[in-house]
């Protein structure tokens, strides 16, 4: 065999050897076509594609979603509060946050008024809330009592009891309420009406423990799209998408 052929054999055989890159599947609630979904499936592909490694997105309930990433039957999840990786300690949070959300309630009524959030205590409302959002949850259960605090399946059934006068507000946050709104359900409906903010929050990305080394270089790739301006640029680019008719 000629030199350059064993120089091309070697060369080969350590492309051959050499360990595949191993693809990561996150899980998401948000589907492709909302606001939240989209910005997301942008923010990732980019940081995955800086990162050369494969991946994949798998959408289920919030409950579902802790279960399967608590097994490790995914890899992670995309987008969850600071406070998260308390209650999952086989889950490691990527310090770099994503993005932040806003969670407030939500009406559909514009002759409510709420002075701050703890006035719900002297009220008759009832107030619903997405099934597995702590924030919601721990914000609410305080102030209302187990018969007038509903936990829902989805944003669009919260937002459907306030229409048809079976609740007062729904807790959810502003990415979600923005989705519905230019949904067709919705379009002549004005849900965006704020009645109390819970808070703004920073969504972190948090990574099964057997991805653990992986977390620092996320941190270091989010950060850096983040200083190039590029994901307040997706998310302008989402939000027109969702207001397109």
């Amino acid at each position: 065999m000629s030199q350059s052929l064993k120089s091309w054999a070697v060369v080969l055989g350590l492309v051959l050897a050499a360990p595949m890159a191993t693809g990561l599947e996150l899980g998401t609630s948000q589907t492709e076509d909302t606001l939240a979904g989209r910005l997301q499936r942008r923010i990732y592909r980019e940081a995955f594609r800086r990162l050369n490694l494969p991946l994949t997105f798998s959408v289920m309930p919030l409950q579902r979603l802790s279960a399967e990433a608590d097994q490790g039957q995914v890899d992670g999840e995309v987008a969850r509060v600071p406070g998260y990786g308390a209650d999952h300690p086989e889950l490691i949070r990527v310090e770099e946050p994503v993005y932040d959300i806003t969670w407030a309630l939500f009406t559909t009524n514009p002759t409510l008024r709420l002075p701050q959030l703890g006035a719900l205590t002297k009220t008759s409302w009832r107030a619903t809330y997405l099934r597995g959002v702590a924030i919601c949850a721990n914000a609410l259960k305080p102030l209302l009592p187990p018969d007038r605090l509903i936990d829902v399946s989805s944003d669009a059934q919260g937002f459907s009891m306030l229409r048809m006068g079976r609740s007062e507000v729904h807790c959810t946050a502003d990415l979600s309420a923005l989705t519905l709104q230019h949904s067709p359900e919705f379009k002549g409906v004005n849900i965006l009406r704020r009645v109390a903010d819970i808070g703004t929050f920073p969504l972190h990305p948090y990574l099964h423990r057997r991805h653990a080394e992986l977390a620092p270089r996320l941190a270091t790739t989010l950060k850096q799209m983040k200083a190039e301006g590029l994901i307040e640029s997706y998310r302008s680019e989402s939000l027109r998408e969702i207001e397109r008719p």
